[in-house]
């Protein structure tokens, strides 16, 4: 694995001298693994894949070449995790449908958006110019797909740079963060999205604006280098009405 993406770099590169780094090594298998078990192949070519299989190697280098790798994986990722927020509240289905990722059944998250793509795309800064020269925002099926494109891209990088932070040791078993710290912004996209099609919150009126700021103090938190960030955001979650995801069942 670790040489499906290495291997298009010259033997004279700083791949070799990287080689022997654990966290790197680790990294690149886990981004292997990523992209073996997600269907970004479907939308994406050979040249595209290469390019972005190149990105993520060199970004691994570089996290690992900083000062403070934990802290500056923490910075990537948590900015890789509210990009990829912005389009997985857009995929996940409504009910019935199944929704694999888990997030539909956890507080303020619908299901509910990809009915409104593209309203959104015509009305949301982000969407808009994203979707600039890629599709026309009436097309429904051409938003559908590059919609699709740039979440499954997300995940990889996402999924990338998670398995880099596990690789650094910032992870804590048996009560991770980085899941609850995804469905947080999620809750936050979700309520960003709805205010701009004008639909009601995702959580109850009376609550709703306390929610939207409750869990966007998640990144705060991530970004502040708790020793757990789920802990201290429950922590901070106590003593109000908002209620909190439950990732056990």
């Amino acid at each position: 694995m670790f040489n499906w993406l290495s291997r298009m770099f010259s033997s004279r590169t700083a791949v070799d001298k990287e080689r022997s780094n654990p966290a790197v090594q680790a990294a690149v298998q886990h981004s292997a693994k990523v992209y073996e078990q997600i269907p970004l192949h479907d939308f994406i070519d050979d040249t595209r894949r290469s390019q972005l299989a190149r990105e993520l190697f060199l970004e691994i280098n570089r996290i690992c070449n900083t000062i403070d790798p934990v802290a500056v994986c923490r910075e990537e990722l948590a900015t890789s995790v509210l990009h990829l927020a912005a389009w997985q509240v857009l995929v996940i289905p409504p009910a019935p449908d199944e929704d694999v990722s888990g997030l539909r059944r956890q507080p303020g998250v619908s299901g509910e958006l990809r009915q409104h793509l593209v309203l959104l795309c015509e009305n949301d800064d982000f969407l808009r110019s994203t979707m600039y020269d890629e599709a026309s925002a009436t097309d429904y099926d051409a938003v559908w797909t590059i919609v699709q494109r740039h979440y499954w891209e997300a995940r990889w990088r996402t999924g990338t740079l998670d398995g880099l932070r596990i690789a650094l040791g910032d992870f804590i078993d048996g009560d991770d963060w980085f899941e609850p710290f995804l469905h947080a912004a999620c809750v936050k996209l979700e309520h960003d999205y709805r205010w701009e099609l004008e639909l009601p919150a995702a959580f109850p009126e009376g609550i709703a604006r306390e929610a939207a700021t409750v869990y966007s103090m998640f990144t705060d938190i991530v970004l502040s280098g708790a020793s757990n960030p789920a802990v201290e955001w429950r922590d901070y979650c106590r003593g109000t009405d908002v209620p909190m995801a439950d990732f056990t069942c």
